[in-house]
């Protein structure tokens, strides 16, 4: 038994692992910088963490994906972009900031609801669902938007900062293609996690080795 928790304890040490611990630290003083009008350092912090996801995952399917990293990795995902959109929304420089909080809302309703069911699914079937092909498409897309308006952002003085500090500019019109992947890869996961689901609506026995 002592030797399982140190070999168990051992994989939360794994490269993989801190690169998304990193990732999670890394959020608190992204905040900051972009709330401080710090853009470029913003840009940073944000760019390092983006490149921690590419690279925990290129890690993790070297050395071997671990329960904490199937589980850890997409929430530290989540969290960074969650904070990211919400510094966008409410951007001081603009009345209703460069993106609507609908769009937010969307966004991050449909990763607490994901979240909680992977949490409910690890906890009553033991099963541990790990993101879709869809689901990285929308977790790339959004990187991606972020990157492009901190860019924008961080050098408005070369560009046109009245387009781009505005609440309906190119920011705005960008979000619309991570907003879509996000609606859709979380019907995806409601329709593959579909007999999970019934069984936890109608309270009855789930086998997950018998299929999604």
């Amino acid at each position: 038994m002592f030797r399982e928790h140190i070999m168990g304890f051992g994989t939360l040490f794994r490269l993989a692992n801190l690169l998304t611990l990193l990732r999670l630290f890394l959020i608190p003083p992204f905040i900051f910088c972009f709330q401080a009008n710090m853009m470029r350092s913003a840009l940073t912090i944000f760019a390092v963490a983006a490149l921690t996801d590419n690279l925990d995952g290129k890690i993790a399917r070297r050395q071997g994906v671990t329960g904490f990293g199937k589980f850890m990795d997409p929430l530290a995902d989540k969290l960074l972009i969650g904070a990211s959109l919400f510094c966008l929304a409410l951007f001081k420089r603009v009345d209703g900031g460069l993106i609507p909080l609908w769009m937010v809302f969307v966004i991050i309703g449909r990763e607490v609801l994901v979240t909680l069911l992977r949490v409910v699914f690890v906890a009553k079937y033991g099963q541990v669902v790990s993101a879709s092909q869809w689901g990285k498409y929308k977790m790339t897309s959004q990187l991606i938007v972020v990157i492009i308006a901190l860019v924008l952002l961080a050098f408005q003085d070369y560009l046109n900062a009245t387009l781009i500090v505005q609440s309906r500019g190119p920011i705005y019109f960008m979000m619309y293609v991570p907003l879509v992947l996000t609606v859709g890869s979380g019907v995806e996961f409601l329709v593959n996690n579909r007999k999970s689901l019934f069984a936890l609506v109608h309270a009855t026995r789930y086998d997950p080795e018998a299929g999604a």
